[in-house]
């Protein structure tokens, strides 16, 4: 059987027996929230399809995301080695499928298994790379290479020309007004790298895109690769 998810694929297969009965695929809808901040987490989500989005809520209800995870991972893999309290909010970006697993059986089987428990938290240590470079990132380079950033990391997980992000989305991602992304949008359309229309970006341009991307998308590629390769 083909997972289509980094971390399952990757497994032992005395690991997946493990693990395998408790797997659930279920189709996650746009904008599901997975988790919340100050509750407790319940399950693992490994995306299959779809793409997550983690952000950071503040008081005004202001959001910036602080990473996203697609295929290469899963959401909530630490929580089976510690606390189940979740500090973020998790939902759901581009719709899709994902395997689901509740944390008492992947805790239980992570209790039994070191090579198991090192597959967690390699893929945590990742996920955790793509957070702290994305920090960087937000804080030194331009909303326009951060946006081109972002395009090229999406369409790594969809393997297609069209990305379905809505311009909310994106001014959460960049942490910027709608405004600022219709402009930026627009630069890229008029460039002929994109072209933009109801909630999809269609990528006419890779090349011209990783051209514009800043240095974070190849680090972050180069060291999620390194780290999971181990």
């Amino acid at each position: 059987m083909r997972w289509i998810n980094h971390f399952l694929e990757s497994l032992d297969p005395r690991d997946l027996r493990r693990l395998e009965g408790d797997l659930e695929e279920l189709d996650l809808p746009k904008d599901q929230v997975l988790a919340e901040a100050g509750r407790d987490a319940t399950h693992v989500y490994l995306p299959i399809d779809s793409i997550l989005s983690v952000v950071t809520v503040m008081r005004n209800g202001a959001q910036v995301e602080s990473r996203t995870i697609g295929r290469e991972s899963g959401s909530g893999l630490l929580h089976a080695l510690g606390s189940r309290l979740s500090y973020e909010r998790m939902t759901v970006q581009v719709s899709g499928r994902a395997w689901r697993i509740p944390l008492a059986p992947l805790q239980a089987a992570a209790a039994e298994s070191p090579s198991l428990t090192q597959h967690i938290v390699r893929h945590a240590q990742a996920t955790l790379l793509q957070s702290a470079q994305a920090i960087a990132c937000n804080t030194l380079h331009a909303a326009e290479e951060r946006l081109c950033r972002w395009l090229l990391m999406t369409q790594d997980r969809l393997d297609g020309p069209i990305v379905p992000l809505t311009q909310e989305h994106l001014a959460i991602m960049l942490g910027v007004q709608r405004t600022t992304v219709t402009a930026l949008a627009q630069g890229l359309q008029d460039r002929h790298v994109i072209s933009y229309s109801r909630g999809k970006i269609r990528i006419l341009d890779r090349k011209a895109l990783e051209r514009c991307a800043c240095e974070c998308y190849a680090a972050m590629q180069s060291g999620v690769r390194r780290t999971l390769d181990g």
